[in-house]
C-alpha cells in the first residue's frame, strides 16, 4: 500500500492540536479575519494535525512526481487568491503556464534536495510573499508588480515604510488557508531521500517545460493563441493571465520596439517637413541683457483633490480651506498661467513625471510601468531643459531632500549636467525641529534653501534651480498627526485627513516663496506642479465615484494635477490650456522665458497644439476625443508617430542616435557640487 492514512490517538497530543487550533482561529479573527472564515481554518487545521498522510518508500517515482504538481497547483491557486484576483478569468491555457512554470521551480528543489516536503515549503513561502507583496503594491500604486520593479528595490525600500497597507478579505482568507496548507505538508510523510535517474530525468523534464512556457511568453510567441491579455491596472494582469505569466510577459515588455516605419536616416527630414515654416526656434533669452530667474518645483504628490471632486460633480466638505492660496491665483492675472495637468503616474513612480517635464519626452513611449532612470538613461542619450538653460549662460541647480540613491537621481543629475546638486545631507546638516513635517524636510526647508542660493548669488547672475520636494509622500498615517483639516461625515477617514494637512501645509510654504519673490528686484519666473496624486482608494471611490471598472478615459481623474506659472512680471503662452500634460510644461517655460529651442523641443511645441494631453493611458486630440493608449499600433497618427520616432533614437538607438535634434552633447563628465 503507497498510502495510508493514520489518526492521532493520544489525548494530550490531540488537546494540543485543539489549542493550536483555538489560537490560530481566534489570532485570526483578531486581525480582521471574518469570523466563520477564522472558525473553518481553525477546524481545517485541527483535521490536518490529527489524520496524518503517510506515503510509502515504495512510491514510485512517477506518482511522486504528480503529487509534486498536485500540491504546486493548489499552491497556484492559493498564490492568486492571496493576491485578492483568484483564477476563474485565466482560462485553460494560461492556468496551466502558471501551474507549468511554478512545477518547474517545485522540481529543481526536489531534483536538488530530493526533499518533497522541503521544496514545497520553499516555493510555498516563496509564492506567499509575492502574493501578498502584489496586494500591498496594488494599494500603493494602482497598479501589479512588473519585472523593471527589481531596479527599483531600493528607492521602494526606502519609502515603503509610510504606508498604511490593509489586508483585503479575499487576501485573509488565502493566508488562512496557506497556513492550513503549511501544516499539512510538513504533517504529511513523504518518501524518504532517493536518488534516481528517473527522478533526475521527470525533473529535467519539468524544467525544460518551464523554460519553453517562459520562451513563448517572453517573446510574446503564440500570445493571441494563449489567450494573453495586456492587463496592468488594478489586478487585472493577474486575474486574466495568471501572476506568473504575467510577470514574464512584463519582462518583455521592457524591451523596446522600433516604432512604425522607422528610419533613423529620414528623421530629420521628417522633423523638418513637420515644422515647415515653425522651424526656427530662436527666442530671444540667449540675446537678452536681463535674464528672468527661473524655479521649478515639483511637489512631492500635490494635488487639489477637492477642486477635482467639484469638478466631476462630487463634494468634500472640509471646515477650512485646504488650498487657499494656489486658489486664489487667478488666470486672469497677466503674470499666471494655470490649469491641470495629467501625470503619467499615480501613486508613486515620481520619476516618471520628472522625466516628461525635465525632457519634454512623453511616458506614453516608454515600455509600461518602467522607470526609465533605472532602465534606459545613461550619459550618452540623456537631454532635458538643464542644457538648454545651461546654452543660455545660466547656472543650473538641481535639489531633492532625499537620499541621492532613490531613482539613481545622483547618476542621472550628473546626466542631466546641472552645475550644482543638494541631497538629504545638504538640506539637514543644522536643520532645526521646525524645518521637518512628518519625519520628511519640510517644504518651507526646500523654499528657504532656494531663497539662500538666490541671495548668495551674483547680480543679474541668472539661475535655473529645479526642486523636488519630499514632505507629502504617502503613507498617511504618521503617529500623533496634528490634523488640521476635517471633512464633513469622514472623521474616520484619517488617511485622507492627514493627506490634505500635508497639502494645506504646502500651500502655506508656497505663498511664502511667492511673496517673496514679489518682492525682489531680478525677474522670476516659477513653475509649479504635482507629480502624482496620493494612493488613497477612499478618494477614488468616496469622492470620484471610480471603481475597478471605471473606463481608462475616467481614471483620468486620479492623473490630474495642478500646474501654475507665476512671474514678477507680465508673462504669456499662446498655447497654455487649462488642460495639458506634464511633458508640455517645459516647452511652455522655454516659451515664457524667450528660450532657445532644440528640433525636438520645437517639435513638442507644435505636437501640443495638435494633441494638447498625452500620458501614459492616452491622449486627447484638439477636439477633446479621449484615445486609448496603443502607442506600438501601426495606427498611431503620423505625428505621434514622429512623437514615438523621436524619442526612440534619442533614448535607444546608439548607432543612428542624431544628437543635434536634441541637444545631446555626449558624455559628460559628473557634475560637482559648487558650494
Amino acid at each position: 500500500m503507497w498510502l495510508k492514512v493514520t489518526k492521532t490517538t493520544d489525548k494530550r497530543t490531540l488537546i494540543c492540536f485543539a489549542a493550536a487550533a483555538v489560537i490560530f482561529a481566534a489570532a485570526a479573527a483578531l486581525l480582521g479575519v471574518n469570523i466563520f472564515v477564522s472558525v473553518a481554518g481553525g477546524i481545517l487545521l485541527f483535521a490536518v494535525l490529527t489524520f496524518r498522510l503517510e506515503f510509502s518508500d515504495s512510491l514510485p517515482v512517477w506518482m511522486r512526481f504528480i503529487i509534486l504538481w498536485l500540491l504546486t497547483l493548489i499552491l497556484f491557486v492559493l498564490m492568486q487568491t492571496t493576491i485578492s484576483c483568484g483564477v476563474f478569468l485565466i482560462g485553460p491555457l494560461k492556468f496551466l503556464m502558471n501551474v507549468v512554470i511554478l512545477a518547474g521551480l517545485s522540481s529543481l528543489l526536489w531534483m536538488v534536495t530530493g526533499n518533497v516536503k522541503i521544496s514545497i515549503a520553499v516555493v510555498a513561502l516563496l509564492c506567499y510573499f509575492v502574493a501578498i507583496s502584489d496586494h500591498l503594491v496594488v494599494q500603493a500604486r494602482s497598479f501589479e508588480i512588473q519585472f523593471s520593479d527589481l531596479s527599483a528595490m531600493g528607492t521602494a525600500a526606502r519609502v515603503a515604510g509610510g504606508y498604511a497597507f490593509t489586508l483585503s478579505t479575499v487576501t485573509k482568507l488565502g493566508i488562512v488557508l496557506g497556513i492550513v496548507f503549511l501544516a499539512f505538508v510538513m504533517r504529511t510523510r513523504f518518501p524518504s531521500h532517493e536518488r534516481s535517474w528517473k527522478r533526475t530525468a521527470f525533473c529535467l523534464g519539468s524544467i525544460a517545460a518551464t523554460y519553453l512556457c517562459a520562451v513563448i511568453i517572453y517573446t510574446q510567441f503564440c500570445a493571441s493563441f494563449i489567450g494573453y491579455q495586456d492587463k496592468y491596472w488594478m489586478y487585472r494582469g493577474s486575474e486574466r493571465n495568471g501572476f506568473l505569466v504575467n510577470i514574464i510577459y512584463s519582462a518583455s515588455a521592457t524591451r523596446v520596439q522600433k516604432p512604425e516605419g522607422y528610419d533613423a536616416a529620414a528623421l530629420e527630414d521628417e522633423v523638418a517637413d513637420y515644422l515647415g515654416d515653425d522651424a526656427d526656434g530662436k527666442g530671444t533669452l540667449n540675446e537678452s541683457e536681463k535674464k528672468p530667474n527661473v524655479i521649478a518645483i515639483m511637489n512631492e504628490t500635490f494635488s487639489d483633490v477637492q477642486n477635482i471632486t467639484a469638478y466631476l460633480g462630487g463634494e468634500m466638505k472640509t471646515d477650512i480651506s485646504v488650498t487657499p492660496f494656489l486658489d486664489s491665483l487667478s488666470n486672469d492675472a497677466p503674470n499666471i498661467i494655470k490649469g491641470h495637468a495629467l501625470a503619467s503616474v499615480y501613486g508613486g513612480n515620481t520619476a516618471n513625471s520628472e522625466l516628461e517635464f525635465l525632457t519634454g519626452q512623453s511616458i506614453q513611449f516608454i515600455p509600461r510601468n518602467t522607470v526609465a532612470y533605472n532602465l534606459y538613461l545613461n550619459e550618452s542619450n540623456t537631454f532635458s531643459i538643464v542644457n538648454t538653460f545651461n546654452n543660455a549662460g545660466y547656472r543650473t541647480i538641481g535639489m531633492h531632500p532625499e537620499k541621492p540613491i532613490n531613482w539613481q537621481r545622483d547618476k542621472i543629475y550628473s546626466y542631466y549636467d546641472f552645475d550644482e546638486v543638494y541631497f538629504m545631507d545638504d538640506f539637514t546638516d543644522g536643520l532645526g525641529e521646525e524645518g521637518w513635517f512628518r519625519d520628511h524636510v519640510s517644504d518651507e526647508a526646500v523654499y528657504d534653501k532656494i531663497i539662500s542660493l538666490f541671495e548668495t548669488k551674483e547680480e543679474n547672475d541668472p539661475f535655473f534651480t529645479f526642486a523636488v520636494t519630499m514632505q507629502n509622500h504617502g503613507g498617511f498615517t504618521t503617529a500623533g498627526f496634528d490634523y488640521t483639516v476635517n471633512i464633513e461625515g469622514y472623521e474616520n477617514y484619517t488617511g485622507i485627513r492627514e493627506y490634505l494637512t500635508c497639502i494645506n501645509n504646502s500651500d502655506k510654504a508656497l505663498e511664502k516663496l511667492i511673496k517673496y519673490f514679489e518682492n525682489v528686484e531680478e525677474e522670476t519666473v516659477i513653475v509649479f506642479f504635482g507629480d502624482h496624486q496620493p494612493s488613497l482608494s477612499n478618494i477614488a471611490s468616496k469622492f470620484y465615484g471610480l471603481t475597478d471598472s471605471s473606463s481608462i478615459e475616467e481614471q483620468q481623474a486620479k492623473y490630474a494635477i495642478p500646474y501654475f506659472f507665476w512671474a514678477n512680471y507680465d508673462i504669456s503662452c499662446d498655447r497654455a490650456t487649462p488642460l495639458t500634460s506634464i511633458n508640455y510644461l517645459s516647452s511652455w517655460l522655454l516659451d515664457i522665458v524667450g528660450a532657445d529651442k532644440t528640433e525636438f523641443q520645437q517639435f513638442v511645441a507644435k505636437l501640443n497644439t495638435e494633441v494638447p494631453v498625452i500620458n501614459a493611458m492616452g491622449w486627447y486630440d484638439k477636439d477633446g476625443v479621449f484615445h486609448e493608449s496603443t502607442y506600438s499600433a501601426p495606427d498611431l497618427s503620423d505625428p505621434l508617430n514622429l512623437y514615438a520616432k523621436l524619442q526612440y533614437n534619442a533614448m535607444y538607438d546608439t548607432q543612428g542616435r542624431i544628437p543635434s535634434l536634441f541637444g545631446i552633447k555626449g558624455p559628460q563628465p559628473q557634475a560637482a557640487n559648487k558650494k
